[in-house]
């Protein structure tokens, strides 16, 4: 029986909406919610990827705005001095025995790159993010990967067999970046990512945030939490600079 056209776009609309306003959603997911096989919903995928809307990966769709967003390489030449100085300020609070996670933006991917340097004793590293596992295999750090589906401009998985594979581990510190910080909390780019980092926090004691002075005041569209959460923000600027832009003075760890 032949489907109209009306109802084919309304469809179309509705999957577009929920990957507009949602996470990633890998293809069982769109086949579930729309009772539709998985031919129909590649059809329905290629169309709105066509049309500018979506972006397909290899087990799903993303919303457009990540083909948008800088690539890690672009994102890991910009302050580097900065996202260096930050990442040394996390070392004395990773003791022996911690395990850790390890995200996926470019100053936490700066930690990583001294870790092996520390010799911090029987430290566990946790991390979804591929150039952080790239770094540091082979070094000698313990090293787990949650798995998920790739973000390939981040270079990072997502999506939910990833956030269920993080709340199986339990975390002394997770290490963040973020895309902007201001009054209301921490935002950052899209709600796949964000998602990943909720999931992450839940089963962190403590989630450190290193966010250059550049990120401070500003807002994106995704928003990942407030201040009542056990946040400690590292940045470079002083305290009366950041409470200039309303973020409590006392989420502040170390300038």
């Amino acid at each position: 029986m032949r489907v109209s056209r009306n109802v084919v776009e309304a469809r179309r609309e509705v999957l577009a909406g929920w990957l507009q306003n949602g996470r990633y959603l890998p293809l069982g997911d769109i086949c579930r919610k729309l009772s539709v096989s998985e031919a129909t919903a590649r059809r329905d995928l290629t169309e709105l990827e066509e049309a500018g809307r979506i972006r397909r990966t290899p087990g799903g769709a993303l919303t457009d705005d990540s083909a948008r967003f800088p690539t890690f390489s672009e994102r890991l030449e910009e302050e580097t001095v900065e996202k260096q100085d930050l990442a040394r300020q996390v070392l004395p609070h990773l003791l022996s025995g911690f395990t850790i996670y390890v995200d996926g933006g470019t100053s936490p991917f700066f930690l990583a790159r001294i870790l092996p340097e520390a010799s911090i004793a029987k430290l566990q590293v946790v991390t979804n993010s591929l150039p952080v596992v790239e770094y540091l295999s082979g070094t000698g750090v313990s090293l787990h990967v949650p798995g998920g589906d790739l973000v390939p401009r981040q270079s990072l998985l997502v999506g939910e067999r990833a956030e269920y594979a993080l709340r199986r581990w339990r975390f002394d510190a997770a290490i963040f970046g973020a895309e902007a910080v201001n009054r209301r909390g921490i935002w950052n780019s899209t709600p796949a990512v964000v998602s990943l980092q909720k999931a992450a926090m839940e089963r962190a004691k403590i989630s450190f945030f290193l966010v250059t002075s550049s990120k401070l005041g500003k807002e994106t569209k995704t928003f990942l939490c407030g201040w009542s959460q056990p946040i400690r923000l590292i940045t470079d600027k002083s305290p009366q600079f950041v409470a200039k832009h309303g973020i409590p003075v006392e989420t502040l760890e170390a300038l």
